[in-house]
Parts: C-alpha cells; sequence; structure tokens
C-alpha cells in the first residue's frame, strides 16, 4: 500500500537527540517493516521543544519507503493559548494549499486528531477523491476546553468554541473508521458524532516498541543514576515520574507523601524526570524536600536502569474525562518496565488495576491516601513482586508494540479495500 500519516504535534524520524517514539514514528515504522510506502505529513514547528523544524515545506526522503512531508506555521510559545489556536489555523491553511499541488493519491490515510483544523482538511480532501481513512482520537477536543472553564461559564464558552465543535464533527464524519487507545475513549467519538461502532473503528492503545539496549550504554546509564545520587540499595521504596511537567497533573498528593515519609525518617525516594510548562511550579511546590529529586529529561537506557532500582510508577491524571476514558501512555510505559502503578485515576485505568492487580489506587474513593498505598508496598513486599509480575505479564499479552501495531496495520490493510470505486 501506498499510506498517508498526517501527525502533528510529535517527535519526528528526523528530530536529533532520539526523541522517544510515539504513535507517527512507531505507525510510520511497522508500516514500512510490513513492506508498505508511507508518506508521513507533520508540522514543521516541533512542539516538544517549540522550534522549527523548516521555514519552508521541504519534502525529505528518509528511505526508499518513507518520505516526510513539513507543513509550516506560525509556532507558539505556550500548550495553551491564542497562540497555539492561531497556528493551528495557519498549519490547516498552508496543508490545503500543498494539498492542491497532489497529483497521486495514498491507498489509506491515518489521521491523528487533534489539531481539528488539520484533521478537517484532510479527512475532507481524502473524502472527495473516495480515500479511506482512519480519524485517531488522541484527545477530546474541544470538549476538553470546556472542562477547564468554571461551571457557570461553559454555556458561554460552548457557544464561543461552537466553530470548533461544527468542524469536528465534520472530520469524524467524513473519516472511513475513528481509533483511539482505550474502549471509553473510542465510545466518546462515537457518542460526540451520534453513531453506533462498526468494524471500520478500532482500539490501538499507546504502546512503544522494546528495542534492545547495548550492555555499554546501560552500564554507563546506572553510572549516570549513581552520580545523581539515585544508587541501587539506598532507600526502602522508590517511586518515578517519568514525563512532561504539565498541569493535567496534581502533584499535590505526591508533595504531601513525601513530607510525611520525610519528617518520620522514612527512607523513601520521589524521583520527577521530565520538564515542561509546569516545571517551575512543581519544582517551587517540592521545595526543600530532601527525598525528592528532579534529574530532568532521561533517555530510554536511562529509563530503564531507573526502573531497575525502583519499585512503583506515579501517574497523577487528574479526574477529567479526557483521562478517566483513556489509558495514557505513562500507564502502558508502567507496565512495560514492571513497575507497579499508583494511580487516582477511575474509570479505564481503575478498571484496568482491579482486573489484573497491577497497582493500587488512591483517592477519595478508593478509601486510600498515596502515603497508604506506599506503605502497603512497604511492607508487603511480596505483594509488590506480584504486582510487578502482573505488569509484566499483562503488558505482553495486550499492550506489546508487535500486537498493538501489527493490528493496526491490518486494520489499515483492511480500511484501504474499502476505496470507493473509480477513485
Amino acid at each position: 500500500m501506498n499510506v498517508w500519516i498526517l501527525q502533528t504535534g510529535e517527535p519526528l524520524h528526523i528530530d536529533a537527540g532520539n526523541p522517544r517514539p510515539m504513535r507517527a514514528i512507531n505507525l510510520a515504522n511497522a508500516l514500512v517493516e510490513a513492506g508498505h510506502k508511507v508518506i508521513l505529513w507533520s508540522s514543521a514547528f516541533y512542539h516538544q521543544e517549540k522550534r522549527h523544524r523548516s521555514l519552508g515545506a521541504p519534502r525529505i526522503i528518509v528511505s526508499p519507503q518513507l518520505e516526510i512531508r513539513l507543513i509550516p506555521s506560525s509556532g507558539y510559545e505556550r500548550n495553551i493559548g491564542l497562540g497555539r489556536l492561531w497556528d493551528h489555523a495557519i498549519l490547516a491553511l498552508n496543508l490545503k494549499q500543498q494539498l492542491k499541488q497532489e497529483t497521486s493519491l495514498p491507498d489509506v490515510a491515518f489521521i491523528g486528531y487533534p489539531p481539528i483544523e488539520t484533521a478537517v482538511v484532510m479527512t475532507g480532501w481524502l473524502s472527495a477523491r473516495g480515500v479511506p481513512s482512519l480519524l485517531d482520537l488522541k484527545d477530546q477536543w474541544p470538549s476538553l476546553f470546556l472542562d477547564a472553564m468554571p461551571v457557570g461559564l461553559r454555556a458561554v464558552g460552548r457557544l464561543a468554541l461552537w466553530p470548533y465543535f461544527h468542524y469536528s464533527k465534520v472530520a469524524m464524519r467524513q473519516a472511513t473508521g475513528l481509533s483511539s487507545m482505550a474502549d471509553s475513549f473510542l465510545q466518546w467519538g462515537l457518542d460526540f458524532l451520534g453513531r453506533e461502532k462498526s468494524p471500520n473503528d478500532g482500539v490501538f492503545p499507546l504502546t512503544s516498541p522494546s528495542l534492545p539496549l547495548g550492555e555499554d550504554k546501560l552500564r554507563e546509564a546506572r553510572l549516570w543514576w549513581d552520580k545523581q545520587g539515585i544508587c541501587a540499595e539506598d532507600c526502602t521504596l522508590r517511586l518515578v515520574f517519568i514525563g512532561s511537567h504539565m498541569s493535567v497533573f496534581d502533584f499535590t498528593p505526591v508533595r504531601d507523601a513525601a513530607v510525611s515519609f520525610a519528617q518520620r525518617g522514612m527512607s523513601v525516594q520521589f524521583v520527577i524526570c521530565g520538564d515542561g510548562g509546569f516545571s517551575t511550579q512543581l519544582r517551587s511546590m517540592m521545595a526543600n524536600i530532601p527525598n525528592v529529586f528532579f534529574p530532568g529529561w532521561v533517555d530510554r537506557a536511562q529509563i530503564e536502569t531507573l526502573a531497575e532500582r525502583s519499585h512503583a510508577a506515579m501517574t497523577p491524571y487528574r479526574n477529567i474525562d479526557n483521562f478517566t476514558k483513556n489509558l495514557p501512555n505513562k500507564v502502558i510505559d508502567a507496565l512495560s518496565l514492571g513497575l507497579p502503578i499508583l494511580s487516582p485515576l477511575q474509570g479505564e485505568v481503575a478498571n484496568l488495576i482491579s482486573k489484573h492487580g497491577v497497582g493500587l489506587r488512591y483517592g477519595t474513593d478508593s478509601g486510600k491516601s498515596l502515603v497508604q498505598c506506599i506503605e502497603i508496598l512497604m511492607d508487603h513486599p511480596a505483594l509488590r513482586q506480584q504486582i510487578s509480575m502482573n505488569a509484566l505479564n499483562l503488558y505482553q499479552e495486550k499492550f506489546s508494540f508487535e500486537r498493538v501495531y501489527g493490528g493496526l496495520v491490518k486494520h489499515l490493510e483492511a480500511l484501504s479495500l474499502k476505496k470507493r470505486p473509480g477513485a
């Protein structure tokens, strides 16, 4: 097949620094491995680093089977704000201009959603030409914008956001099928669109490949952690968070737990890796707490060697629809590393923990605090080991890269057969 992928806001094959693969890289690689040709459309603006990869619209040949096409836009400084909305509008206009120059068609397309604007442009262009497409729902835009507003302002907010609600439904209607990371999240999209699930729809979690690392890299990473003061045998329990620092996480229970164990002189460490727009507030919140560490961004070898010397993963998402109906990638990452999950999330993650015994929940509805969950892991090492084994087993059974992306490739192959006659 010739497959188009439209996925903005993610690292690409051409980015320096060995970025973590996400949907775009992972799907492109899986398709190429299966023998297909891929054109990957993405933004020239690099969301993670807030810089322009290019000011033009270059076409970059990565390999005989993979081409990347960049779409210019204005860029933005903050993840939430009018600057980002303006960037997405410009991005969609430039995509529309680039599509006017296209003379060849793909057999099928995979389109990331959001942004809403590029999704509606691409699904419309493909639909008009009879090309089937799969719209991949990753965030509940524009509903997510309303969730951030005070309840009393949501009616006004919905009116102001009406164009986004309208174009979201247009994009979903123009796509041949919808996909998402969890059953509840896909159901949100179907409910939003007002239709039943069909064979064209599917659920494909956000998982990553387990790439073998050389022993030299692992040894170097272990030495690096030793220099950071995160040693293998220097605490009773070590809890980790790895990812972007964003306001969608509630670190207040983490801070309270860290203070509690520090005041009692108990050997519990909290390692918060990564960086982001919420980093300044987060570091201020954790200031002068001696058992909290901020090592910054870490690579794959450092993640794996940190997991070797850690006992649980913190996934402190806020309980909003965008996450309760979802299986966030940090949850799946924890499973792949064999780390028990500590989460306040209701919904999909709560069901996963309850059904498969892969972690512990805290929060008002769970009847336990984060401190109590940590104490359970401390006092019951055999239980901790069992939870760890459950996590690894579940990852292999349901979330392995080969299973998930192999299924997604087969889904796209089947979808390509639905091209309308004469297209």
